[in-house]
């Protein structure tokens, strides 16, 4: 029974300990490409922040200044050779600063009036790129004198990691913190696992013990005759110890065996049942650093144990030995009240209480942390709605959804929050940060304030109850933060605090600006994007959409008009769809079979017959189209306004872009004629309106072009977005065509604007050459767009499509990017644990094996104590039922005491340990809670364990012999006498 107990409870250990190694090793390699660069300190003044830095470190001096509107922001003072001597080092972009005023990556070139602690001063703004650097773009950007100037307000001290310790600074915070946190975050797990070893030690410690009294109470009559016989009593203590310790060594090997095979099992029989796990469990030398020295403490309990058990034995003479293990006090002390003849036993001692209230204070701690840890991950791991990844990611920290998904789904009436998942240390301390818009955050998460006010600055930030707990972080408090996954810092300041379901108080709220600035994203993407709304994928018969179709915008009747149609399986198995495709009355169907989670352009070609408007249909798309005569001609190139003795290039061309050589254009009295490329340059001579005249086949195309001294050579293009009509899935393109006319060089400034973010682009385009230029629109949500082109302020062109979406295509996407009912922080658990389910029943499923062994235990030792009474029992009549209901009885008075017992101490037990901050793991801090639930589950759970225990035990002896029973006990126990501390039956 000993070796069975401890074997299940290293069992425990060891399967614990290799599944967090394991847990911890993954996270670690996941976070591994975000190795620090170094550490940033934030020091109250220059003078401090300048003696406290190294010989390779770079002080950058910071002045709080108001800007005119009120708002306050931070002017840093940089050196630029001290800035190109550091980003060498660590492979950085600190921003160079302006010879003079200030730079900003979000601010218009402009003149600034900024108010300092000591001063005002007027400066220049000039502008300096937004893309990722190491200061926020927000912040200006000056020589240090400047800084100087304003009145300085305190100093960063940038360390680069190379002359530093640790990466995981007790002060300060790492330039990118995403490795430090899993590495603290796994030493937080890893004390975790030191409290449960510690109770595994008191499970071992009991059992031993038990088992030993049991042994020692067997043999009491062959130690009085060696002691008796001049036996050394420490000889006799050593055989004892040895043999407790061999228990021990023998449970420990066997509970590594178990401890290292059923996880593996679990994790097999999970992949084969489908749960998406992808835990590599192994014996490392993290595991081996843990559990050597566990073992060994574990070997020490198990030796101490036995020596407890058999000290009675040597201290005191001989003749005493009966009375040390036997003796009884009167009945008739227990029966003096009605609460005690409630209380007394018949068979069983009270002094099994005290072990089985040790091994039952085990259970419900097991129980009531469980509970806890459970009450912070179901938020997590079931939240009620849907949360929008990108398909394809391997985590929700590498997904990139675009920002612009929410304002769709808010169009739509469906409440949803774009967040960004950041993983940071502050001062030693894992933290998890979110940014997020609060009002679109407190309406997912029923966040509500607390004390403060909301976040109405980039710079200002929420923070959780219970991370302001956690951390020690009030509000007015003015934090510094590293990038997450990206190098970078930042100061926030804490505005308020606020209170949420589950760990979600425990997280820091930031603005998505500053998220972004801390994280690999883009201005305009988040990681993941929640909404309470589940999205109903039944309203499709297939897991085969349709992302892009693309089609000419005219065509030539009686030629092939080719469709490309771009589509994607989001399920998770191979599929086959029939996709029709209608030009007006023309159709066509073509199956599609795509493995899964793939992506296929499939090109359908169509003739129409008859010239005219038309419809392209495919699916819900629809694009209109102009199907020209066989022989129609186009004129592309001609400006609308030319200068006066100019020549501008045009060409003339077929629908389908064929030139059309020896053409006849003709202006006034000039009339000229194509070449083989189907160009030819038509002079314009005096100023006023003047109409084109081309001709060629029977066709016949006019122009007017205006001419004017005002005009200037200008290039002529047009814009077509690609695909003309896309979805919210889709990538669309501006592709922008550009031709030069004139018969010199044109160098060009084009600028795409509209709907869309502003970009410009320098172009040189040759005498009577073309380029065309292409721009990335980026996903968009449902809704009109528009755009336009000018080229050095001139307009060129302009497009408007729209993009469309509904509820299928949202469901779609988001099937294909995470599972309903889960969150982001729930896929990132996912994905760096394998799968959250299958760690927690493995470990639940050790701590029952080890919670029931032990107790059986206890009441093991209980029982044979009595044996004699029981075989009294059975020799006088009474039958092996009645029996068995005595010691039932017996055992559930004694659980029902232990379980209060326990239920106080466990409930103490991780108040004190919640209080010493043991309990925080990956920075949320797990609060013991208790309901009626709970208690009543801790109830059951416990007499049922006693339960068991008692029916196993005593089944044992009741199928025995009566006679049997008698001369077992009397042999170990001769002189004892027949009366129990309350029994008064036998």
């Amino acid at each position: 029974m000993a070796i069975v107990v401890i074997a299940v409870t290293v069992a425990f250990l060891t399967g614990t300990t290799l599944v967090i190694a394991a847990a911890s090793a993954q996270t670690t390699a996941i976070a591994q490409e975000y190795d620090t660069e170094g550490t940033a300190v934030y020091h109250e003044s220059v003078v401090t922040a300048r003696e406290q830095a190294g010989k390779s470190s770079l002080v950058i001096p910071l002045a709080e200044v108001t800007l005119p509107n009120g708002e306050t922001q931070y002017v840093a003072g940089i050196s630029r050779q001290r800035a190109q001597t550091f980003n060498r080092r660590i492979d950085g972009s600190i921003p160079n600063p302006p010879p003079s005023g200030v730079s900003s990556g979000t601010m218009k070139p402009r003149a600034i009036r900024l108010s300092g602690q000591q001063t005002q001063v007027t400066v220049n703004v000039t502008s300096r790129s937004s893309t990722h650097q190491f200061i926020p773009s927000e912040w200006f950007i000056a020589q240090p004198e400047l800084v100087e100037q304003l009145g300085s307000t305190g100093a960063f001290v940038i360390t680069p990691a190379s002359e530093q310790a640790t990466a995981s600074p007790d002060r300060g915070v790492p330039l990118r913190s995403a490795l430090s946190f899993f590495i603290l975050g796994t030493r937080q797990l890893l004390t975790v696992l030191t409290v449960t070893a510690i109770g595994g030690a008191i499970l071992v410690g009991v059992t031993v013990y038990s088992v030993t009294k049991m042994t020692v109470r067997d043999r009491l009559q062959a130690i009085r005759v060696l002691r008796s016989t001049g036996c050394h009593p420490f000889s006799i203590l050593q055989l004892f110890a040895l043999r407790a310790g061999l228990l021990t060594g023998v449970g420990i090997g066997i509970g590594y065996t178990i401890g290292v095979i059923l996880p593996n099992i679990a994790v097999n029989v999970a992949v084969f049942a489908g749960l998406p796990t992808s835990l590599t469990l192994r014996v490392s030398q993290l595991v081996l650093s843990v559990l050597l020295p566990v073992y060994g403490g574990t070997m020490l309990v198990g030796l101490c144990a036995g020596v407890v058990a058999a000290w009675p034995t040597i201290s005191g003479p001989p003749s005493q030995l009966s009375s040390s293990f036997g003796r009884k006090r009167p009945a008739s002390a227990v029966n003096k009240n009605v609460v005690r003849r409630i209380l007394s036993l018949r068979l069983l001692d009270w002094r099994a209480l005290g072990p089985s209230t040790a091994t039952l204070t085990v259970f419900v701690t097991v129980v009531l942390l469980v509970t806890s840890v459970g009450g912070v991950l179901m938020p997590l791991m079931t939240a009620e709605g849907t949360t929008i990844t990108e398909p394809g990611a391997i985590h929700p920290v590498a997904s990139k959804v675009p920002e612009q998904y929410a304002d769709g789904l808010h169009a739509q009436g469906i409440p949803a929050s774009a967040e960004i998942l950041l993983f940071t240390v502050h001062d030693g301390k894992p933290i998890v940060a979110r940014g997020a818009n609060y009002s679109d955050f407190a309406n997912i998460s029923n966040a509500t304030i607390e004390q403060g006010q909301r976040p109405t600055a980039s710079n200002e930030a929420l923070i959780g109850t219970d991370l302001a707990q956690t951390t020690g972080i009030k509000v007015g408090d003015r934090v510094t933060l590293g990038g997450s996954t990206e190098s970078g810092i930042a100061r926030i300041h804490i505005v308020g605090t606020y209170s949420a379901s589950g760990p979600y108080d425990d997280q820091l709220l930031l603005s998505l600006p500053t998220a972004q600035h801390l994280s690999t994203t883009n201005d305009n993407t988040v990681h993941i994007i929640r909404t309470p709304k589940q999205f109903d994928r039944t309203q499709s018969s297939t897991d085969i959409e349709i992302l892009d179709v693309r089609a000419p915008s005219q065509a030539t009747a009686n030629a092939s008009v080719p469709v490309e149609i771009q589509v994607r399986n989001f399920g998770s198995a191979p599929t086959t769809r029939n996709i029709s495709v209608w030009l007006g009355n023309v159709s066509q169907s073509v199956p599609v079979t795509l493995p899964a989670h793939s992506q296929q352009t499939k090109t359908i070609r169509l003739r129409p017959s008859q010239p005219g408007s038309t419809t392209l249909q495919v699916g819900n798309y629809t694009q209109p189209l102009a199907i020209k005569s066989a022989n129609a001609i186009q004129v592309d190139g001609l400006p609308a306004q030319v200068p006066p003795n100019s020549e501008p290039q045009l060409i003339v061309s077929t629908v389908d872009g064929d030139p059309i050589p020896n053409a006849t254009v003709r202006v006034a009295n000039t009339t000229v004629r194509t070449g083989s490329n189907g160009a030819v340059r038509v002079p314009f001579d005096s100023a006023g309106s003047h109409t084109l005249h081309v001709e060629t086949q029977n066709q016949h195309f006019t122009k007017t072009v205006e001419v004017t001294p005002s005009a200037r050579r200008m290039l002529t293009g047009d814009v077509q977005i690609q695909p003309p009509n896309p979805s919210l899935l889709s990538q669309p393109e501006a592709h922008v065509h550009l031709y030069n006319p004139w018969n010199t060089t044109l160098d060009r400034t084009i600028r795409l604007s509209g709907d869309v973010e502003r970009t410009t682009r320098s172009v040189s385009v040759a005498a009577g050459d073309n380029t065309t230029e292409v721009y990335h629109l980026g996903e968009q949500p449902p809704g009109a767009y528009s755009v336009s082109v000018t080229a050095d302020n001139h307009q060129l062109a302009t497009a408007s499509y729209s993009v469309s979406g509904d509820d299928r295509l949202v469901a779609a996407y988001a099937s294909s990017g995470r599972a309903d009912g889960s969150t982001g922080i729930a896929q990132a658990l996912n994905t760096a644990f394998g799968n959250m389910q299958v760690l927690l029943v493995v470990l639940i499923m050790l701590a029952g094996m080890m919670t029931v062994g032990s107790t059986t235990a206890v009441f093991a030792q209980a029982v044979h104590a009595r044996q004699q009474a029981v075989g009294v029992y059975r020799a006088t009549g009474a039958s092996p039922i009645r029996v068995l209901r005595v010691i039932i009885t017996d055992a559930l008075t004694v659980g029902l005491v232990a379980i209060g017992c326990a239920l106080i101490c466990g409930i103490a037990g991780l108040a004190l340990l919640s209080t010493l901050d043991f309990l925080i793991i990956y920075g949320v801090r797990i609060t013991p809670t208790i309901s009626p639930t709970v208690f009543v589950g801790s109830l059951i759970g416990g007499l049922g364990i006693v339960l068991v225990s008692a029916i196993v035990v005593a089944g044992s002896l009741i199928i025995r012999q009566p006679s049997a029973l008698v001369r077992k006990g009397s042999q170990t126990n001769r002189n004892h006498t027949m009366l129990s501390d309350g029994g008064s039956d036998e």
